[in-house]
């Protein structure tokens, strides 16, 4: 069936996408060190579980401004693509942790 294709083509490309992050990541963390993500769109089920194996924590959904302000407390730039990744864009912080407050998460990056 089409449909069927075209969701297994799409499944692909985005495992193959995930893969390109997980590799950036294995070249540029060190022992010890970790990797987050945040993102402006969502990140499906799948490709999150595949994330979280390789000890990627993935922030979804971030405004437009909380990402500004995470450039200029972290540094970094934003990346549009996985074929734009390149270590210099990479900004640094010391810990990074969701608290639950009632029924709100909150996510604090800290020095």
């Amino acid at each position: 069936d089409e449909r069927e294709k075209l969701v297994e083509s799409e499944r692909k490309w985005l495992d193959e996408r995930c893969k390109q992050v997980v590799d950036f990541k294995r070249r540029v963390c060190k022992d010890g060190e970790s990797f987050v993500m945040i993102n402006q769109k969502g990140i499906d089920p799948l490709s999150l579980d595949i994330f979280a194996k390789e000890g990627i924590l993935c922030l979804r959904r971030a405004k437009r401004r909380n990402m500004e302000r995470m450039t200029l407390a972290c540094g970094g730039s934003p990346i549009h693509s996985v074929e734009d990744l390149d270590e210099s864009q990479l900004g640094w912080a010391n810990k990074v942790s969701e608290v639950t407050l009632g029924e709100d998460k909150f996510t604090f990056v800290e020095e």
